[in-house]
Order: C-alpha cells, then structure tokens, then sequence
C-alpha cells in the first residue's frame, strides 16, 4: 500500500498544462490527492487483463472505444479510480463518470500515450514540499524539475521546457495560449513540423548546444510560426557529458535582463536532478537484479521487498522473454532497444502496477507480485504479440510460478532452463509456455546438447548419412527425421515432405542399404533420432 500523500488532482493537471490535458468533470474537486496511474489498452480489457491494475488512483484507457471505457467503468466495483484520462471522452463516459465520483480528463489526440504515461509519472514521483518554503533555484534540486521549470520562467518571462540527451521533454513550464507549434508538438511527444527542424539543424543549434557551454539565442522565424528562442546545454556535474537541453520560448513579453544567467543556473541544478535521477535508476535496477538472484541468494528478503515496495507475503510469478532464434542468428535482441523494454515495462506496469522489470543479458525479466499463473500466461501472450505487431520481433515468453518472493531466483533458474533449451528445440517449446508445460522440450534440448558436446556418442551412420547429402544434394537426413518423427507413418511423413509416398519408402530402403540401418529396431530408431537432432 502506497503511504504517500501524493499529488492533489487539480495540481497534476495544472502540471500537465492545456497543452495536454483539459479538465471535462471533477464530481469530488480537485484537492483528492493521486498515487498511482496504469495503462489499461483494448487488449487488457478483451483478454481480462489489468485486474490488479484497477486500483491504480489515475486510468489511462489507451484506444478504448466509448462503450468499452463506459462498460470499463461501470464494471468496477468497490475501487473507483480519482480520474480517467481519455482522448475519445464522450458525454456517456462522462455522465456516467460524474455518477461514479470519476474525474474525466480528456488527452490532446496528438499526444503520444507513453509520453503522457512517463510526464504523469514524473509529476507523482515528485517529492511534497511545504506551501511555506517559498520557491527558488534550489527548489528543482530537490528532484521535481516541473518546480524548476516554473520557476524558471517566472524569472525571465518566457515559457520553458527540459529535454534529455534524445530531445524526450522531462518538464516544462504551463503555457496558456502563448506555446508555438514546435513546443506543442515536443511537449506531445511528436515532432516537430519538418522545415521547423530542417530550419534549426541548418542554423546549427543543436550543433552549437553539444559543443558549447553558453546560452544559444535562437531568432523567431514567423514565416514557421517560430517564436524567438534561448537554450543552454545541461552537463553531467564535472564532465562535459551532453544530458539535455533548458529551452526557453519568449511569450507575449520580452525576455528579463538576467535571462542567461537564470538560464545557466537552472541547467546546473536540471544536471544535478537528472543525474541523481539516474542513479537511483541504476540502483533500482541494481535492487530487481539481487532480487532475481544475479548477487546469489537473497539475504534478507523483506529489506529487499521494502525497497522495492513488493509485499514479501504475496506471492509473484515471474516472466521471461528473449528473442527467438540462438544466440548468433537473432538479428535484434529484446534488451538491447530501450524502446521495446519501455514498452514492455508500461505494459506489465498496466497488468499489475506493483510489477518490476530488468534485464540480465539478452533476456527481460518481470516479476508480477499478486497475480495467477493463468492470467500471466494470458499477459505473455498479449505481450508478445504487442511486441510483434509494434516491432516485427519474434520473443518468447516463459512463465513459473507463483511462488514466495525468496524463490525469484530459483524461478529465474527454471525460465532460463526453457530458454536455453529453446534455442536447441524451439519447435517442441511455445512462444508462451510455462516451465510445467515444457519439460519434455527442455529435457530433450538438454540430452541433444550433451550430445552435442560429445560427438563420439553421435551415431556415426548419421554423420555419414549427412555427409553423403552435403556431396550429393540428397534429401536423406531429413526424410529419414521426418520417417522418425512420425513413427514410421509413412504417408503422414510423405506429406510433411511433400512427396509421394512410394519416393519416401524408396528414400528409407535406400538409407538402410547405405548404412545398415535396422529401423525397425527401437534402440536403432531412439539412437538415430537423437543424433539427427544434433545435425
């Protein structure tokens, strides 16, 4: 259970701006404080996910239909959420919402949901301060840089916005109606228009702002509806590491006299934050790392569990995922874009809010606190089609559990056990699996990489049997697995093949003259099987 006191609703929509977020309804005002958010999407509600999702405080239905978001809503229950947030709000939704005591929220249509998923988490992840201790510079290095950005541009008189290193917008300042197109648009999460940004790379600005250390003025372009500009690089706290970007749009007035200098402060304090933030990132991943057993065992697992804000007496399933494919013919691997982990950690986030993510190699990990081995499955399932469908990779997902949070680690062992044998015998292993449902994969894999490692125990008549096909072109190596594998069913083989049946049988008769070969002897067939595995 969350202890924090959390945001009031009225100031995380003032935090979002106009820009974003606009207020339809708010039957209990704007003082109910807000803890927590998920993402709950059509897949979620179709496949009756997101259970455990449903006592986040702010819901995000992402591409809900009206009456599938009315429908939503009205099935709830006991806990009802503080706000909706929506880009299709109707007056259904809203009518009902108002019934139920729901804040209807309605999202720009523009605005790129996992944008508004990381900006609402910034706002809730800000630490409270008393209304008495006044604003200043020194405010934002406590962490909340939407405090920074207002600050800022109460200073100077302009309207400001903090990018990283890839030009995300990490906070910004309220706007009113004084915001141009390429700030609306970074601020939504979409680019800019074209010749906006054709225009700003052949004037060099960002050239200017990696290389530079001083404030870059940036002329208004009217013919682009670009409003006159200032911007200073944020560094890494003693290096020359490139973090971001403070910029700052002149508004309906001019700039203050001192704006460089209130500029240049407020990217010394924007580093501080970031990097700070950064590192507790790390430690955080350091954290879900022991949890899964990378330290060894799990010393203390309720110091563990309170860092982290899993409850040590609920248990947890957990989820692996890795590419199709070996080792060396996967092209892409799912940890190595932080792009897809996002998502994947957004999705799991939706599915159960107190779930964690990380990554150990090539392989993600999610373990879901609270959650059955059922809907898991269903979750995996729904996942790695999303990742599919969104990315055009192939994963796979394994499943174990549920158990006791000191069993992460054992869990991990018997997922990674799946995968490995996968990459050896995929066909007799889901994409979506459970470590239960796939020992026969696993133990088999295992057996064929034993082998493998031990090529005397191969049957020489198969190597000899496939070194005849690599001189020739023949086929007899896998007509003789394919004869095999469907015990000795000549037509079902033939079929599989795409051949006649009498070609299979003459193609069988032929091996056993070639090898001496009794294939009608069991042991015979059991050896010859395996070592065709291991070609």
């Amino acid at each position: 259970m969350d202890k924090s006191p959390g945001v009031a609703l009225g100031r995380l929509i003032l935090a979002l701006d106009r820009t974003v977020a606009t207020l339809v309804t708010a039957p209990r005002g704007l003082d109910v404080p807000v803890r927590s958010l998920a993402m709950i999407d059509i897949d979620d509600v179709h496949f009756g996910l997101g259970r455990a999702a449903r006592s986040a405080d702010v819901f995000l239905l992402v591409g809900l239909p009206d009456e599938v978001a009315t429908e939503l809503l009205a099935g709830l229950g006991i806990h009802r959420p503080v706000a909706v947030m929506s880009k299709t709000w109707s007056a259904t939704l809203t009518d009902l919402a108002d019934r139920l005591g729901i804040a209807v929220v309605a999202i720009d249509p523009h605005a790129r949901w996992e944008r508004i998923y990381n900006l609402v988490s910034r706002v809730l992840d800000t630490p409270r301060r008393s209304p008495d201790d006044g604003e200043s510079m020194e405010s934002g290095a406590t962490g909340d840089l939407f405090e920074l950005a207002a600050e800022v541009a109460r200073r100077t008189g302009g309207l400001v916005s903090i990018e990283d290193e890839r030009s995300h917008v990490l906070a910004y300042s309220t706007a009113g109606d004084e915001a141009d197109e390429l700030r609306r648009l970074s601020i939504l999460g979409r680019e800019g228009p074209p010749e906006m940004l054709a225009w700003l790379r052949q004037w060099g600005v960002m050239d200017a702002l990696r290389t530079s250390a001083r404030v870059i003025a940036v002329d208004a372009r009217t013919d682009l509806g670009l409003r006159e500009r200032r911007a200073v690089a944020i560094r890494a706290p003693g290096t020359a590491e490139f973090l971001g970007v403070v910029w700052l749009q002149r508004g309906a007035g001019s700039f203050a006299g001192d704006t460089d200098e209130v500029l240049t402060g407020a990217a010394a304090v924007a580093a501080r934050v970031i990097a700070r933030r950064r590192s507790a990132g790390t430690e955080h991943d350091e954290l879900v790392r022991r949890l899964l057993g990378v330290r060894g065992d799990i010393v203390d697992v309720d110091a563990l569990a309170a860092q982290l804000g899993v409850d040590p007496s609920v248990a947890v399933v957990l989820v692996g995922f890795a590419t199709i494919g070996s080792a060396d013919d996967a092209p892409v691997r799912l940890a190595e874009n932080a792009t897809r982990l996002s998502a994947l950690t957004l999705h799991a986030s939706a599915f159960s809010p107190l779930s964690v993510t990380s990554t150990i190699g090539d392989r993600a990990y999610v373990v879901l606190p609270g959650v059955t081995d059922d809907a898991a499955v269903e979750w995996a399932r729904v996942s790695v089609d999303a990742t599919q469908r969104q990315f055009g990779l192939r994963i796979r997902a394994v499943v174990a559990g549920p158990h006791e949070l000191a069993a992460v680690p054992e869990l991990r062992s018997q997922i990674d056990r799946v995968l490995d044998a996968a990459v050896v015998e995929g066909e007799l292993i889901d994409d979506v699996t459970t470590v239960a449902g796939s020992r026969t994969g696993v133990l088999l894999g295992e057996i064929v990489a034993l082998l493998a490692e031990n090529p005397d125990l191969v049957d020489p008549r198969v190597s000899d049997l496939a070194d005849l096909d690599d001189r020739t072109g023949s086929d007899f190596t896998v007509s003789l697995r394919a004869y095999l594998d469907h015990f000795g069913d000549v037509r079902s083989a033939a079929d599989d093949l795409h051949v006649h049946p009498n070609t299979l049988r003459y193609r069988i008769r032929r091996i056993e003259t070639l090898t001496g070969m009794n294939l009608e002897d069991p042991a015979t067939r059991l050896v010859v099987a395996l070592s065709l595995r291991v070609r």
